[in-house]
């Protein structure tokens, strides 16, 4: 009943939204035509749903590489089955030894300033990644020791401890020239980055818009279209009428009922699942989960098929597990809601939890945070909710901030489990939410193993420890991500690590 009640009030915002975004297309970036005429090879008009905080890659949120991944390229390419490939900036990689890996860079590459893009540049980026404080991977190169390049295409790193995902991580790190990014800061690289990717940067207009253009010079295969031309509207109604009006060519992160509404009127959408999760994080060093059996009583009462269903209307894939990090897979073990003995592990109290979420981040996350409200106050928890911005949430998290329940997306940008066990499980980690010294143990013992396949029965035990016996995450679906395409627009490849590949877009 309240899943419908919800998706009334959606249908009835649309409505209202549609007649506003309809009324004043050109007001967050459209174009005044449908520019027709132009040819197969003019610039891609994107919509994206929200402005990026930043471009620079280092401090950077993975959700703005949207954008930046149009001029900067990371180290190491993944092919289809998001392992890492041979075909980027890095071309090989060996384990000299259990504790160092020798990676050799393609040779001859330049920045599209000038600079080389050699491996002097490559140490350079990794260092940056592991040392800068405000760097948004710096937990997951804590054991690199390190960086060395002893030739201009040899890069030797080392760690303190074994650690097998080394070029797995290398997936998600973007190459940033050392001279420029010393001299801008990140600030300044951001108002204006530089790579060695198929675009440059062609300029912005504040709070308005981002263009790119072809980069002629590019080492790879040359981009078939003159550029990208990135807008946002964080209404998803108008996303909606935007596409419509053909006033964009790509509107991205369009939710359920927008898609259908799209494909009713005849627009092409694609609907891809991601690796993209959203988690209920509970703090069990704080009331009121530091009690064991509250949180407890918090897993069994949040049902992830109910909300998967009543507010996405099946357009997502509920999720049991954390660590299960490519589509498709789920863990071997799970919690199972059960609102009875929820309310029974209460016991009649009534204790306050305090529900934290990134308003207007996620598809129709207002209303995932209701529901999960009203499913912990149907067990008898009283709660309120506080909405911030993504920023200001990031911050308060890492603060240690954020007392009970927080909501927000777990994207495992590098597509193994570790991933999420360095952010979020282990003591020292971008959450904290859940310090145990066997977790911290399971998780070293993990990377020290030979591979992937060896790691992943601990990766089971890990899951097992802190969704299933601590509950300590709450794990409720993985995004459908949807796009439109207008009339003519091809070849916008949308990956589920949150990569968009534009090159061979045309309209």
């Amino acid at each position: 009943m309240i899943m419908k009640s919800l998706r009334s009030r959606r249908f009835l915002a649309l409505a209202a939204a549609l007649t506003v975004a309809s009324a004043g297309l050109t007001g967050c970036g459209g174009s005044d035509s449908d520019d027709t005429g132009s040819s197969r090879t003019a610039p891609i008009r994107a919509l994206l749903a929200a402005q990026p905080a930043t471009l620079d890659p280092i401090v950077g949120a993975r959700s703005a590489q949207i954008v930046w991944a149009t001029m900067l390229e990371p180290l190491i390419n993944t092919g289809s089955d998001l392992a890492p490939t041979d075909t980027g900036l890095v071309t090989s990689w060996t384990r000299t030894d259990a504790t160092t890996w020798t990676f050799k860079v393609r040779p001859d590459i330049s920045f599209s300033n000038g600079e080389k893009a050699d491996a002097a540049a490559v140490a350079n980026t990794i260092t940056l990644t592991r040392d800068s404080a405000a760097s948004q991977l710096k937990t997951y190169f804590g054991n690199v020791t390190a960086i060395e390049a002893p030739d201009a295409t040899t890069v030797v790193v080392k760690t303190k401890t074994p650690q097998y995902d080394i070029p797995d991580l290398l997936t998600t790190v973007y190459l940033v020239p050392p001279k420029y990014y010393q001299e801008k800061g990140s600030e300044g690289f951001a108002a204006a980055p530089v790579g060695t990717g198929p675009y440059v940067w062609s300029g912005a207009n504040a709070g308005r818009d981002i263009s790119v253009k072809r980069n002629p010079d590019y080492w790879g295969t040359k981009a078939t279209n003159e550029g990208v031309t990135f807008t946002w509207a964080n209404e998803a109604a108008q996303r909606l009428a935007l596409i419509q009006s053909k006033s964009v060519d790509v509107s991205f992160d369009l939710p359920p009922a927008q898609a259908s509404a799209a494909k009713s009127a005849g627009v092409e959408v694609v609907s891809t699942e991601t690796a993209m999760k959203i988690i209920a994080f509970l703090d069990s060093t704080k009331a009121p989960f530091d009690d064991p059996k509250l949180r407890e009583a918090a897993a069994l009462a949040i049902d992830r098929d109910a909300i998967v269903k009543g507010i996405f209307d099946g357009q997502a894939v509920a999720d049991a597990g954390l660590l299960n990090v490519k589509p498709g897979q789920q863990p071997t073990q799970s919690v199972t809601a059960d609102a009875a003995k929820a309310k029974e592990l209460l016991g009649g109290a009534t204790p306050t939890v305090q529900i934290t979420y990134p308003a207007a981040q996620y598809t129709n996350i207002e209303e995932v945070s209701q529901a999960v409200g009203g499913s912990l106050e149907k067990a008898g928890f009283k709660v309120s909710y506080v909405p911030l911005d993504y920023g200001t949430l990031v911050k308060r998290i890492v603060g240690r901030q954020v007392p009970g329940l927080s909501i927000f997306a777990g994207v495992p940008n590098v597509a193994v489990p570790d991933y999420f066990v360095s952010g979020f499980m282990k003591t020292k980690s971008i959450t904290g939410n859940c310090p145990d010294p066997q977790i911290d143990t399971l998780a070293q013992q993990a990377l020290e193993q030979n591979d992937a396949q060896q790691a992943a029965p601990l990766y089971e035990q890990l899951n097992t420890i802190g969704v299933v016996q601590k509950h300590c995450y709450v794990p409720l679906y993985r995004q459908v991500f949807n796009y439109a395409t207008g009339p003519g627009v091809s070849g916008v490849v949308f990956g589920p690590l949150n990569t968009v590949d534009f090159t061979k877009a045309t309209r």
